[in-house]
């Protein structure tokens, strides 16, 4: 697997935008889109999963914070999943760019885009797990408004702070084809010099510090909690664990990204670039995020755990009841079959009355009286005129 030799004059910097291109080997051509096409479904159907239970739960009234911000987060990965992992495999494929000049404008801008997203949503989620541990919240004190307000400025910061990919991106024609590429001209070159070291600190590592500082705060006020409460929550220390692992380890897997793009934007000599294998690997890893996050909310997360059970149990409990609706039709198709069915319950109800009547309230069945009843009826009625009844009683 060698990169071949692109010679453009007229630029101090000059990088691949939308994947790698003018790559030669299957490795790169067969496996890397096999690749990127397994983690595109495995995250599809754990981002729709743990989506439709949080969006389940938010119309059954349990809503909190921390639940709109996951839902942000499915959000964010669920666009990466639909829009860029498709773009970067048909790149790797063809091995040049054949998706049109708008789509390699926005690639790298709208991949960044969604990127900051998350990690400024798993920075909202972990104050707002803080938040809730000082002052547990009830599920009706959270204002829809405040929580839109939230994801609006979030989404509003990830789209402007990345606004120079799209600047700086071109479409050109190359040997082999179309070519996406990242171009920065030299009248450019002191403020890429100063956008390439304030953007990764505004991206990732002030963020992923200030995350960790909320979760460690977090733990210890609910370690604080416990020994003066008779009877502590054992849940809640799972909660804030399992939502410092979705920080770490979306952390661990954008860090690779991180290095190689300081590294291309930092060195100005070929022999200086980072090696292709670490550029591969660090955006396969960057779209593996996108399948850890899900995995994690359903293996460490009994709400959405029981979310799953809920629905999958009326989705069989309905298939039950569909199938007895069916099988009741066909017996109905039968008209002897109904008529006698119908008789048959008919003379059991009959026979259950009779027997209920000749029981008494002990439950012992009384002696037959119907030759009682019968002999009162054959004699004639004395006529009541005796004077003085009560000597013959």
């Amino acid at each position: 697997m060698r990169i071949a030799h692109l010679e453009i004059m007229n630029t101090s910097l000059l990088n691949f935008a939308g994947g790698l291109q003018l790559l030669e080997g299957l490795e790169v051509t067969v496996v890397v889109p096999v690749v990127l096409a397994g983690i595109c479904l495995i995250g599809l159907v754990g981002n729709l999963l743990v989506s439709v239970v949080l969006i389940n739960n938010f119309r059954q009234g349990k809503c909190s914070v921390v639940n709109a911000l996951a839902i942000n987060l499915g959000a964010a990965d669920l666009l990466v999943i639909l829009f860029c992992i498709p773009f970067r495999a048909i790149t790797y494929s063809k091995q040049s760019w054949v998706l049109g000049s708008f789509v390699c404008r926005t690639t790298d801008w709208f991949l960044h885009s969604c990127l900051l997203a998350k990690s400024f949503t798993l920075a909202a989620m972990g104050q707002a797990r803080y938040n809730y541990v000082l002052n547990p919240p009830k599920y009706f004190h959270v204002q829809p408004k405040r929580i839109a307000g939230l994801v609006f400025i979030i989404w509003t910061m990830s789209v402007v702070l990345p606004v120079p990919h799209i600047v700086f991106t071109s479409l050109r024609q190359g040997h082999s084809g179309a070519l996406c590429i990242f171009q920065v001209p030299f009248y450019a070159s002191n403020f890429m010099n100063v956008f390439s070291k304030i953007y990764p600190a505004l991206a990732y590592v002030i963020p992923f510090v200030f995350t960790a500082v909320c979760y460690a705060k977090t733990l210890l006020r609910a370690k604080l909690k416990r020994n003066r409460t008779p009877n502590p929550r054992p849940h809640g220390k799972r909660v804030t664990l399992m939502l410092s692992c979705l920080s770490c380890v979306y952390a661990l897997l954008w860090l690779p990204e991180w290095v190689a793009w300081i590294w291309e934007r930092h060195s100005y000599k070929e022999q200086q670039k980072p090696p292709t294998a670490l550029m591969i690997l660090s955006q396969v890893l960057v779209f593996v995020s996108c399948t850890v996050n899900p995995m994690i909310l359903l293996s460490m997360s009994d709400e959405i755990r029981d979310g799953l059970a809920s629905a999958w149990s009326l989705v069989t409990c309905r298939g039950t009841r569909d199938s007895g609706e069916t099988r009741s039709s066909k017996t109905g198709e039968n008209g002897a079959e109904m008529g006698s069915s119908v008789i048959h319950s008919l003379q059991d109800a009959q026979t259950q009355d009779k027997t209920e009547i000749a029981k008494d309230k002990a439950g012992i069945v009384l002696p037959d009286v119907e030759h009682f009843w019968q002999d009162r009826r054959n004699t004639t009625a004395v006529e009541d005129n005796d004077p003085i009844p009560w000597e013959h009683q």
